[in-house]
């Protein structure tokens, strides 16, 4: 304010305070939006830290509340207390999470695990039937798959079901043997029992423009599957026996979850595809089929005359939300070099997956 002294005023009244009121300038206004702005940003990081630490840690007035569900259930069919489950196993076998923005989605190894349990804790769950469209993966990932269902088997006593889609080779074969049965579908692929490591080499083409590699090893096979330089004798056995070892185990699943002999198996275990006709000629499933009847094959195994199907689908709860959002706003390396569009499923590791698919992961 500003005090102004004017002589035109009437006699008698002596000095009158007139006060002019200032304009507010631009800055004043843009300097109280940027402090609204990080005001917010703060109630923002505040509200996340602590719903994070709610929601995880379950705490509410100090009493311990169960955590809350990861699976939801869709009900395709009611009919009966008595329930088939449906689990869908889809794309790439691998135990790799992927991050969207503001959801984490789970490996399928994760979320396999998630459903197989929650069937194992429903009473009214007395089978599963597990839609299988892939080609396989890591054969860790495939592995570990195989083994929650036969652990679910074991401890459950409950029957479980496989119905194939469009794909179901090599390492979505190799999980499809721990179930009682196999239905696929008549256009099904499967089969690609077998194991490949993608190895790619392009020593003569970095020779070819005067590239060296001078990489220091401390042993003659520790630059193994390098693709700087060409594969010796020495370094293909190696990685020969590797892959023998694990093809066995492959042909040992086969046979045990088939009933075949390991003999026979080998015979038709050489890597190629099979229709769903050719490979129940081979004993490699049960039945060719629908949805529909693998539902009454899933049924009849369990000695259900009716039951209610349900699909189980990933729940995403407001654990869920909080958690990855407070992750990505407190994490300390804010900013990271995503190559994951680099890679495809070609890794230079061994697997069990058919290299001939060209599906949507």
């Amino acid at each position: 304010m500003t005090d102004i002294q004017h002589n035109n005023v009437p006699p008698g009244a002596g000095w009158q305070t007139v006060y002019i009121k200032k304009s507010r300038g631009a800055g004043f206004w843009i300097a109280i939006g940027f402090a609204l702005f990080f005001f917010l940003c703060a109630l923002l990081f505040f509200v996340l830290f602590i719903g994070s630490l709610v929601l995880n840690k379950s705490f509410i007035t100090g009493a311990v509340v169960k955590a809350e569900k990861h699976v939801d259930e869709t009900i395709l069919e009611e009919n009966g207390e008595n329930k088939v489950a449906i689990i869908s196993i889809k794309g790439i076998l691998s135990n790799e999470s992927a991050e969207g923005f503001f959801l984490e989605k789970p490996s399928i190894v994760d979320v396999v695990k998630q459903q197989l349990e929650y069937a194992a804790d429903d009473n009214q769950v007395k089978a599963v039937l597990l839609e299988i469209d892939s080609p396989g993966g890591g054969i860790t990932a495939s592995d570990i798959i195989y083994h929650q269902i036969t652990k679910f088997k074991t401890g459950t006593q409950k029957k479980v079901v496989v119905y194939m889609q469009d794909v179901a080779a090599s390492g979505g074969y190799y999980i499809s043997t721990a179930a009682d049965a196999i239905v696929a579908h008549p256009t099904t692929i499967t089969g690609s029992i077998g194991v490949i490591m993608p190895l790619i080499n392009v020593a003569e083409l970095i020779n070819r423009y005067g590239i060296k590699d001078n990489s220091i090893a401390s042993g003659n096979l520790k630059e193994i599957g390098s693709p700087l330089k060409q594969m010796t004798a020495d370094e293909a056995d190696v990685l020969k026996g590797i892959i023998n070892e694990m093809y066995l185990q492959f042909v040992q699943v086969v046979s045990t979850g088939r009933n075949l002999d390991i003999e026979a198996v080998k015979k038709i275990a050489d890597g190629r595809i099979y229709t769903g006709k050719q490979a129940l000629e081979n004993g490699l499933i049960d039945q060719l089929g629908y949805p529909e009847d693998a539902i009454a094959m899933t049924k009849k195994m369990a000695g259900l005359t009716e039951a209610t199907v349900v699909r189980y689908k990933k729940h995403y709860g407001l654990t869920d939300l909080f958690g990855l959002m407070s992750k990505k706003l407190f994490q300390q390396n804010t900013i990271k070099l995503d190559i994951s569009h680099l890679r495809d499923r070609n890794d230079t590791k061994p697997m069990y997956l058919w290299n001939g698919y060209s599906g949507n992961e």
